[in-house]
C-alpha cells in the first residue's frame, strides 16, 4: 500500500478500522461488553508490588530507591522473584516477565502493583498474562512508556482499570505523590 493510498483510507475507514486487526491478534472483542473493574482504594497498611514487566534497570541501588520510595509513601514493599533477571535489554525472559504479574495479580498479600520501568518488552508478554486470574483480583497498575500496552490489555481483556503514572524508579516530586495519593487512596 502507498503513502496516499493509506492516508486515504484512514480518512475514509477511520483509525480504528486500521487498529482492529491489532485488537483482533489479542483477542479483543470488537464490540467490547466487559463490565469496568474499579480497583479497591489502597489500605493503609497495604503491599505494594514492584514488577518490572519491561526493560532492565542498568543498576541495583535503582532498584533500593524503589523500594525506599515505597516505603517513605507509607507501604510496605514486594519485589518481584524475576526483577533483578535480565535478558539482553529485557528484565528477564517473557515467561518471567508475565509470571512476576500474575502471580502479584493473584497474590492475595499484594493490594497493587507499580512497574520498575517502561522502555520496551510490555508488549511481548501480553499473550502470556492469565486474564482469567487478573480479572478475579482486580488491583491497582501504576507505570507509563511502554507500560501502556499493559494498561491498554488489561482493559481490553478484563474491564480493569490501571493507571499511567510514574514508574518506581521515576522522579516523585510532590505533585507526583499528591496524584498518587489522590487516586489510589483517597479515590478523588
Amino acid at each position: 500500500m502507498n503513502k496516499r493510498h493509506f492516508l486515504k483510507s484512514c480518512t475514509v475507514l477511520g483509525a480504528g478500522a486500521l487498529l482492529a486487526p491489532a485488537a483482533q491478534a489479542i483477542g479483543v472483542p470488537q464490540q467490547s461488553t466487559l463490565a469496568t473493574l474499579k480497583p479497591k482504594a489502597l489500605p493503609t497498611d497495604a503491599t505494594i508490588g514492584i514488577a518490572s514487566p519491561s526493560a532492565a534497570t542498568a543498576e541495583h541501588k535503582d532498584i533500593i530507591l524503589a523500594q525506599q520510595l515505597i516505603k517513605v509513601l507509607g507501604y510496605r514493599v514486594k519485589l518481584s522473584p524475576h526483577i533483578m533477571a535480565r535478558r539482553g535489554h529485557l528484565a528477564g525472559l517473557d515467561q518471567q516477565r508475565a509470571d512476576d504479574l500474575n502471580g502479584f495479580f493473584a497474590d492475595p498479600n499484594v493490594d497493587a502493583i507499580v512497574c520498575l520501568r517502561g522502555g520496551s518488552g510490555a508488549a511481548r508478554i501480553l499473550p502470556l498474562l492469565d486474564y482469567q486470574i487478573i480479572k478475579a483480583n482486580p488491583k491497582p497498575l501504576l507505570g507509563y512508556s511502554d507500560i501502556t500496552a499493559l494498561h491498554n490489555a488489561l482493559l481490553a481483556k478484563t474491564g480493569l482499570i490501571s493507571f499511567h503514572g510514574p514508574n518506581a524508579t521515576s522522579q516523585w516530586n510532590p505533585f507526583n505523590v499528591h496524584q498518587f495519593k489522590q487516586v489510589f487512596v483517597h479515590r478523588e
